[in-house]
């Protein structure tokens, strides 16, 4: 299959789990480049105030679908560089349990 092939079918399978309420923010190169502070606000303000659910989705090898970025709410950037998605699950869940430690105020962070 062609990238744009896999894109497509990768993008259906992403699509069909995703609910019309769910925020859906897309971890992609191209996305905005927050700090963990930042990413705590963030999460801190959509978690209070939307009551949707927050969808977080790593794109496979070549990215997303025209049909994902076009449902996407919005798209967090991890970092310029490049990791494996392996990697990503790892970096971005550690960072998740960074967030929600400067939510609570816990010593976790320092800064």
């Amino acid at each position: 299959m062609s990238r744009e092939q896999i894109r497509a079918k990768e993008g259906e399978l992403i699509l069909k789990h995703i609910r019309p309420s769910d925020e859906l923010i897309l971890l992609d190169g191209r996305g905005k480049e927050m700090s963990s502070v930042e990413l705590a606000r963030m999460m801190e303000n959509r978690l209070s105030g939307s009551g949707r659910d927050i969808v977080f989705v790593i794109g496979g090898a070549y990215g997303f679908s025209c049909k994902v970025y076009d449902r996407s709410d919005s798209m967090l950037s991890l970092s310029r560089m490049t990791f494996s998605h392996q990697m990503v699950r790892v970096i971005f869940a550690e960072q998740l349990y960074r967030a929600f430690t400067i939510i609570k105020g816990e010593p976790y962070h320092h800064e």
